[in-house]
């Protein structure tokens, strides 16, 4: 793709990382893709300051992407792209409204809506995580797939776009 000029691909799990390695390889993009081991959560914080943030986060865990909002709307440059992907859908469609509050501090309720709820659910977490820090978000594109959720949000600074926050909700 035209333009990129780094891409830093993460994971915890040294077989992943191992796996990246060799996909790096396979496809001849040694000078494009680094693939790194740890804590996701660490390297975005890592990227924090606004000349080291990344054009493009894509957040995709298994189950929830919730320890990771909070590094990675601080990590995303202003106007950049944010991919989110959560997979515990039980939880945010109502089989654990408990859970739902604990993670996302939202009270998920069954119902033909669940699918619905959950994508709000999430966007309301993200723009929550950013209003934090005097960021919001605009929605892209926001879709429900067999197990998950998937949303693209484009990330802002802007104090006053984070007054109007609450009328969003």
């Amino acid at each position: 793709i035209e333009g990129i000029e780094k891409i830093t691909a993460n994971d915890y799990s040294e077989s992943a990382v191992e796996s990246i390695r060799r996909n790096i390889e396979h496809n001849g993009v040694e000078a494009l893709v680094e693939a790194t081991k740890g804590d996701a959560a660490m390297v975005m914080y890592q990227h924090r300051d606004v000349h080291s943030r990344f054009s493009v986060v894509d957040l995709d865990p298994y189950g929830s992407a919730t320890p990771f909002l909070d590094a990675a709307v601080q990590s995303v440059a202003d106007g950049g792209l944010m991919c989110v992907t959560c997979t515990d859908l039980a939880v945010l469609c109502g089989a654990h409204s408990e859970a739902c509050f604990a993670k996302y501090g939202s009270m998920s309720l069954r119902g033909k809506h669940c699918h619905e709820q959950a994508l709000r659910i999430v966007l309301s977490t993200i723009e929550t995580h950013a209003n934090r820090y005097k960021r919001h978000i605009v929605p892209l594109i926001s879709v429900h797939m067999d197990f998950y959720v998937r949303m693209f949000v484009r990330v802002y600074t802007s104090a006053a776009e984070v007054k109007h926050a609450a009328t969003k909700k």
